[in-house]
């Protein structure tokens, strides 16, 4: 009989699917980029129906089988085109050329049929029973079963660095492009990465250690349970989230370098800036500019300032301006935004009489957190470190003058 607590925990699961999956294909109407989330979560309440089946439909859990373990090779190519398209610069298609990335769900499907094909006494023995079968059709299916389960933990492993260094590259260039990010930079993703890599991890050593721990550390409970988070956060976080730089584009447009097939987003200021007419004296006008600009108007105050508003406001190309900050000024459109910001809270902070936190939204920021952070980079203290030294430097002199 299947665990009550693994049976509510699947049932939570597919709640939260059976809502969240019909909401994304009809966003996937109008962008394509949300039918891979739908796949995922599709896939995981798949997988999570198994207990269900084993438990309430014996008759039909050979059937169910075959057909949810190919369906488990969707899971780590969907989710990888899902943070594909919300990173990238440009509006994200389907192509041929992604159709790589299921080359495990081919023989997967030859397994499914496999696992169809076995007698139903064999199949109870070595699914349900867990009993060996030397069976030459039985040895086949093990053993393409462990084989394929190993590639696919191989592609989880692949596609999990590649998506980190996808989201690493995105937040390069979100400071490129916005002054404030907290809302853009898919910090949740760090999290749902860390459950989706355990719950792959749990997945695996599940098979392999039900002799040797007998379930007690690696079993189907905590197996259930990293699975709920993941795709509790997904669909919670993933209906929120839209394609950051599509939806910047509609409004101001990004002046970037030619496009390539890959979606890539970040190309080194080398090749992204080798077609540039701007030369060095051009750029130490624009840096001019911009800093006179900044000390006189203030355009640091404005917490949604963006480099298209800037660019606009100055009317120079955005890519000049970026061009000008990273090899002129050597740094990037937020960290050169945010050091005006924090220069404007220091004697705020000093004159004591405000919160922290209302002196960061005052000079721009939009949470205290990516205050304190930009805060501490720039001057090496926190804001209130920083007061309590500037108080006792001031009682220094005044006790020295006072000799």
């Amino acid at each position: 009989m299947t665990d009550p607590i693994v049976m509510i925990i699947s049932m939570i699961m597919l709640g939260q699917i059976l809502l969240s999956v019909p909401i994304l294909l009809k966003r996937a109407l109008k962008s394509v980029v949300f039918l891979p989330l739908a796949i995922f979560l599709f896939a995981n309440g798949t997988i999570a129906l198994v207990p269900v089946v084993y438990a309430q439909f014996p008759d039909v859990s050979q059937l169910y089988s075959a057909i949810a373990f190919p369906i488990a090779f969707l899971l780590c190519p969907s989710l990888w085109f899902y943070i594909e398209g919300i990173t990238a610069e440009k509006p994200w298609q389907l192509n041929r050329k992604q159709i790589r990335y299921f080359s495990l769900l081919w023989p997967a499907m030859l397994i499914g049929v496999m696992i169809l094909s076995l007698p139903k006494s064999m199949y109870n023995d070595m699914f349900i029973d867990d009993l060996d079968v030397v069976a030459p059709l039985a040895i086949a299916t093990a053993i393409g079963l462990l084989v394929l389960m190993m590639l696919w933990l191989g592609q989880c492993v692949y596609l999990a660095f590649r998506i980190i260094r996808r989201l690493v590259d995105y937040r390069k260039q979100l400071k490129n492009v916005f002054s404030n990010h907290d809302d853009k930079a898919l910090n949740w993703m760090n999290w749902l990465l860390f459950i989706a890599i355990c719950t792959w991890l749990f997945s695996l050593v599940t098979v392999f250690s039900s002799n040797l721990f007998d379930n007690f550390l690696f079993n189907i409970r905590t197996e259930s349970l990293l699975s709920l988070l993941l795709v509790w956060s997904l669909a919670h976080f993933g209906l929120q989230q839209k394609p950051v730089f599509t939806d910047y584009g509609k409004n101001e447009t990004l002046d970037t370098a030619a496009p390539n097939n890959d979606n890539s987003i970040v190309l080194s200021p080398p090749m992204k800036y080798q077609r540039s007419a701007l030369d060095s004296e051009q750029a130490s006008r624009i840096a001019d500019k911009i800093n006179n600009t900044m000390s006189k108007e203030k355009l640091y105050l404005d917490s949604s300032l963006s480099l298209q508003k800037l660019a606009n406001h100055l009317a120079i190309s955005p890519n000049y301006i970026s061009q000008t900050l990273n090899e002129t000024l050597c740094t990037n459109f937020f960290d050169f935004i945010n050091k005006w910001r924090i220069e404007a809270a220091k004697s705020k902070i000093l004159a004591n009489q405000d919160s922290v936190l209302n002196v960061a939204l005052e000079v721009g920021f939009n949470a205290r957190p990516s205050f304190y952070k930009a805060f501490k980079q720039e001057t090496g203290t926190t804001p209130s470190e920083f007061r309590k030294l500037s108080k006792s430097m001031k009682e220094g002199n005044a006790g020295v003058n006072s000799i």
